[in-house]
């Protein structure tokens, strides 16, 4: 895949933003992807800011860099479209000058985009009121042209899905681990770190009053400051410690690298950062893999990571008095167990690794594209051959994975609009496409048809024909008696499987746990389930885990079928992809709503779903 990402500062500029991007496209690259880096010509607030090369590899990472014109808030860079234009996928980092061009531009370009959010625009206050009515406006009209819109924190999730309802998905930012693993004191000390690009949002004065506050109860605490000037400099921090009366107290570490910070983390036991602003909170992370307990303000990314890992103290910076108190009532319990707290904070920062982040991604892109699977209404469908298909079930019962299989048409998608609850259960499922609607939907919204048309009434006994596996099979469902004649016809095609039991679809719910109990002690290993979607869908997910069996088929009509209740249409009929129309003949009454009211309606949805841009789900990428 060639991959194009983004963003407006690069190597050898230093920051969060510019680690996430260098990272991912490291690990990109390691995948056998082919990565260029699209960024700016100047370092912003860099003293001179001097144009770096046009050109350059770093790594095996091929980085251009294009000029750009006004604010280092907003820099117009019309020129980085000529550098586009080979992309599989263009991957935008933040939302600026160069994410409105892309959108607006993408009828000339048309590229595949994505966008990482970063926090948005929102990480100062200043023209608050502005922001706000231009994200709400042009911010969600420049997201009508990205296939998908990856959110990096929760707080960045809730804030997106106001202007993108669907589409956009939450993949939290991979983190080196490795780079500061176990840097931390081996034992506890009364030493602070504080770490990061020196910017306002990091509120360095508020550490230092938290420092000062701290001596108070104890002096003989102590705090490190490392990082690299940006709108605060050196100077500005020995202002700020001289006027608190704490010299010699604090030692400050210009522009550090890698290895002079794992020199410092080798001294501390605790990272503080007071930040009124973080798109995610990577450099506590980082701190974290150090094994360093960490002590951060109340903002969302914090919050939210302190509540996944169990890790750190939360701390209202604005009374650093009550903030200390709170903080050595913690300090004492993590002290007396330290080494046990070093561990628990390198292993939950181990939960964030790029290898993760980075499966996410691509699980993204190649769901942009189409590849491997092909959103509509939300619902990730897969693009597979009915040889593939076949394939990817044996793997998954082989691996004790197994879960609910669903052949989607448009009737299914139709009731995820409706019903979250559906929807939510479609999104953790295998879903295959059945029927020309999804097709018809496919074409629209990807360019092209899926592989295979895969309806359950086709492929379920092909399936059972090809497995490598002999199954023990339970049928539920249809009218009683139907699903005994179904067995008896499915065993005569694939009679290496044994079936196991049957029963109608019409069991009241008193006796349904009698049900249960009878598919469990039949050790069957997969169950059929003819009720009707979304039905077959829902009692799937609420009794499968109950019955035993490790896969999960809703095979709709299948018993009436192989029953010869209802009559297939002729071989030449579901060639020309016209089942649905012999099917509404032959059952007029139930059928004509379906197919002459809810058609016309799920097709006028996929327009809007393509009219918004939306191509991938909003569930997380598996």
């Amino acid at each position: 895949m060639q991959i194009v990402h983004v963003v407006r500062q690069f190597h050898p500029s230093v920051g969060g933003l510019e680690n996430v991007v260098a990272q991912l496209a490291f690990a990109q690259y390691g995948k056998g992807h082919d990565v260029r880096v699209v960024t700016l010509d100047r370092i912003f607030n860099a003293s001179g800011a001097a144009k770096l090369p046009k050109w350059e590899r770093i790594g095996d990472i091929e980085v251009v860099r294009v000029p750009y014109v006004g604010s280092t808030r907003y820099p117009i860079a019309p020129s980085v479209i000529r550098h586009i234009r080979h992309a599989d996928i263009v991957h935008v980092h933040g939302i600026d000058f160069i994410f409105d061009y892309l959108a607006w531009t993408a009828p000339l370009h048309r590229r595949k985009l994505v966008v990482s959010t970063h926090g948005g625009f929102f990480h100062t206050s200043f023209a608050a009121r502005l922001k706000k009515v231009y994200f709400n406006v042009v911010t969600r009209a420049s997201l009508r042209w990205y296939a998908g819109v990856a959110c990096v924190s929760a707080a960045d999730e809730a804030m997106f899905r106001k202007v993108r309802t669907r589409g956009a998905c939450l993949i939290e930012n991979g983190v080196d681990v490795d780079k500061f693993a176990d840097a931390g004191a081996k034992a506890p000390t009364k030493s602070l770190l504080a770490m990061g690009r020196l910017s306002s949002n990091k509120r360095i004065d508020q550490v230092l009053a938290f420092l000062a506050a701290l001596r108070r109860c104890d002096p003989e605490w102590s705090l490190t400051i490392a990082g690299r000037p940006y709108d605060i400099s050196i100077d500005d921090l020995h202002g700020y410690v001289r006027h608190l009366g704490l010299a010699g107290h604090v030692r400050i570490v210009d522009s550090p690298s890698n290895d002079d910070l794992r020199g410092l983390m080798a001294d501390a036991s605790v990272f503080i950062c007071a930040s009124s602003y973080e798109g995610f909170g990577l450099v506590a992370i980082e701190a974290m893999s150090a094994g360093l307990w960490p002590v951060l303000s109340g903002i969302p990314p914090f919050r939210h990571l302190a509540e996944q890992t169990g890790i750190g103290s939360i701390v209202n910076f604005d009374n650093v008095d009550a903030a200390a108190l709170a903080f050595l009532g913690v300090w004492e319990r993590v002290s007396m167990h330290y080494d046990q707290a070093r561990y628990a904070a390198m292993k939950a920062a181990a939960g964030y690794r790029w290898e993760l982040a980075g499966e996410k991604y691509e699980a993204l892109y190649d769901s942009a594209l189409g590849k491997k699977s092909r959103t509509i209404l939300d619902v990730p469908i897969l693009a597979k051959t009915s040889a593939e298909a076949v394939e990817l079930l044996d793997r998954e019962f082989a691996a004790g994975r197994g879960g609910i299989v669903v052949f989607a048409n448009a009737h299914t998608l139709n009731a995820t609009v409706s019903d979250r609850r559906v929807q939510s259960i479609l999104q953790r499922s295998i879903v295959f496409n059945d029927g020309v609607g999804v097709d018809i939907a496919s074409r629209l919204l990807f360019g092209k048809p899926f592989p295979d048309n895969l309806n359950g009434t086709d492929f379920i006994p092909h399936y059972l024909r090809a497995t490598a596996h002999v199954y023990r099979i339970y049928l539920v469902g249809g009218m009683p008696g139907v699903a005994q004649r179904a067995a008896a016809r499915l065993s005569a095609m694939a009679p290496q499987h044994k079936f196991v039991g049957v029963c109608h679809g019409f069991v009241p719910r008193e006796h349904m746990d009698e049900l249960i109990g009878d598919i469990r002690r039949s050790r069957a290993d997969i169950v059929l389930v003819a009720m009707g979607n979304p039905q077959q869908e829902t009692w799937l997910n609420d009794r499968l885990r109950e019955t035993g069996c490790r896969l999960g088929f809703g095979v709709g009509g299948l018993f009436d079928f192989m029953a010869e209740v209802v009559p297939r249409a002729p071989q030449w009929v579901r060639t020309a992809r016209l089942e649905w129309a012999f099917r509404m003949m032959q059952q007029p009454k139930r059928l004509w709503r379906r197919y002459l009211v809810q058609m016309p309606i799920f097709l006028l949805r996929v327009g809007r779903q393509w009219a918004a841009g939306e191509r991938v789900s909003s569930a997380s990428p598996q």
